[in-house]
């Protein structure tokens, strides 16, 4: 329930820290997100808010994602409209759902998603790529939100860290109640969590 509340909380810290907004934490951390795991994602966001802080270039330093996605990242912390550069469905709604997990509108669809949807575990290559289907599974997530009190962005969480509990799929401890997300963002422990 809480997890884009979290990733607003920790990418606003993270943010804070060099001198940067929520928002365009937010940003970085959606646009470099496609095929990178959630703590290289941490991990690349900081980094790349460090070096623009430091005054590196964009060749300077690398990240654990596409160069494409660098460039966007590395235009919208030099001042770009984060919405004039993140286009596709689901990093949008990505950056949304982080920027203002209480938007009740944007529904992150992924391939996880679209599985989840059809009841099938497939493949899921190009499951991303069809706009329509996008849309139609993020009409019924907010339709099932409606349905049990939540925001879309709560019931899409909780639809996609299940199915990959489920299946297997979870990578990271992203279960954990925060403290690695911290370090891993390189913050050092969360006040409110550690003991």
């Amino acid at each position: 329930m809480d997890s884009y509340f979290k990733y607003h909380r920790l990418l606003g810290d993270v943010a804070a820290k060099h001198g940067f907004t929520a928002r365009v934490g937010a940003a970085i951390f959606a646009a470099l997100s496609p095929n990178n795991t959630y703590f290289g994602n941490l991990r690349d966001a900081h980094k790349m808010m460090a070096a623009a802080r430091a005054g590196q270039k964009l060749r300077e330093f690398s990240v654990s994602t596409y160069d494409h996605n660098k460039r966007k990242a590395w235009e919208i912390i030099r001042g770009a409209e984060p919405l004039d550069l993140i286009v596709a469905f689901k990093t949008r709604s990505f950056f949304l759902n982080v920027s203002n997990p209480a938007d009740p509108e944007p529904v992150t669809v992924d391939g996880h998603m679209v599985n989840i949807w059809r009841g099938k575990r497939e493949n899921l290559v190009g499951l991303r790529s069809n706009l329509k289907l996008q849309h139609q599974v993020a009409d019924g997530v907010r339709a099932l939100a409606r349905d049990y009190g939540c925001l879309p962005s709560q019931m899409q969480s909780i639809l996609w860290i299940t199915h990959r509990h489920i299946h297997g799929i979870m990578t990271t401890g992203q279960r954990e109640f925060w403290d690695a997300d911290y370090l891993a963002a390189r913050l050092g422990f969360h006040p409110s969590t550690a003991v």
